[in-house]
């Protein structure tokens, strides 16, 4: 276990060094892709493999997707600097969905057994309905199913 924290505290003591650089650092270990098209397929792959105790991959799975999305902020910042402000708020938009979905997922996994919980999984859909009924654009079917789905799935969990 020291090993591990270690190591950990390396990984964390590095990024933080660069924190308060103009660059970021960027040493690409596990890129694949087309992350654009793929970051959301990935997060799914990885957060799946999270439910399933005896998934190995899990870790490499998040690695993954975790390069994907720093892959999308840099075509967001140079996206920017060349004055592409709508192809930069595009590809944020993804990453900040993207790291929604991931932080609701883990939020949701720590309601299994054992787990220290800090928000429970209804609320979390309750969320999604309450923000999908409020959206005043136009009636869209598909939205229309996802809250139809959404609202099954919370009697499934009541």
């Amino acid at each position: 276990m020291a090993q591990i924290q270690s190591l950990m505290r390396a990984v964390i003591n590095f990024y933080n060094f660069f924190n308060n650089r103009n660059a970021p650092v960027v040493i690409t270990r596990v890129k694949e892709h087309d992350s654009e098209n793929m970051f959301m397929a990935r997060l799914e792959r990885a957060i799946f493999d999270s439910c399933d105790e005896d998934c190995k991959a899990t870790p490499s799975r998040y690695a993954i997707w975790g390069e994907d999305i720093r892959s999308l902020s840099i075509s967001a910042k140079e996206a920017m600097k060349n004055g592409n402000i709508e192809q930069a708020e595009k590809l944020m938009d993804q990453i900040i969905n993207s790291m929604g979905a991931f932080i609701d997922a883990q939020l949701i996994l720590s309601n299994l057994p054992g787990n220290i919980s800090f928000v429970k999984s209804k609320d979390i859909i309750k969320s999604y309905i309450t923000s999908l009924l409020e959206n005043n654009e136009v009636s869209d079917p598909e939205k229309d199913d996802l809250i139809a789905s959404m609202k099954e799935t919370m009697k499934s969990i009541e």
